[in-house]
């Protein structure tokens, strides 16, 4: 299966996103990802690799910065090196850091984030049980 099939089939189906990726752990390199519309600020490696990075080496930093995807800035509401929850007006975020990836998503406006951390959850726990 693709990488553009997951954020397609398993993310994007389940959530209505404003934009979802999947990117290399290491170095941020973005292997699949999905922008609503036109309008929507693209995620970039750096925004991932950046992510990558705090997360590995000091994830409450995200506490004081908040976090970044499409340019935009997410209010911080959960740290740790493998998970990060944010919100930003009516918007949720997760990012979910498997052995190589990370997956990234966010939301549309009013979308229930109970929802979004259950498909991105689901879908990082799967792909660590696959050595991802």
């Amino acid at each position: 299966m693709s990488w553009q099939t997951y954020v397609d089939n398993q993310i994007c189906a389940q959530v209505s996103c404003k934009v979802s990726a999947i990117g290399g752990l290491q170095d941020g390199a973005i292997w699949a990802k999905y922008e609503k519309d036109a309008n929507t600020k693209p995620v970039t490696q750096q925004e991932l690799k950046t992510i990558a990075d705090t997360m590995r080496t000091n994830p409450a930093a995200f506490n004081e910065t908040g976090i970044y995807l499409g340019g935009e800035k997410y209010f911080c509401l959960y740290a740790d090196n493998s998970l990060l929850r944010g919100r930003k007006g009516s918007s949720a975020l997760i990012v979910v850091a498997t052995n190589t990836c990370l997956l990234v998503a966010a939301t549309t406006d009013g979308f229930p984030p109970g929802q979004l951390n259950t498909v991105v959850e689901k879908l990082g726990d799967y792909l660590r049980a696959n050595n991802f």
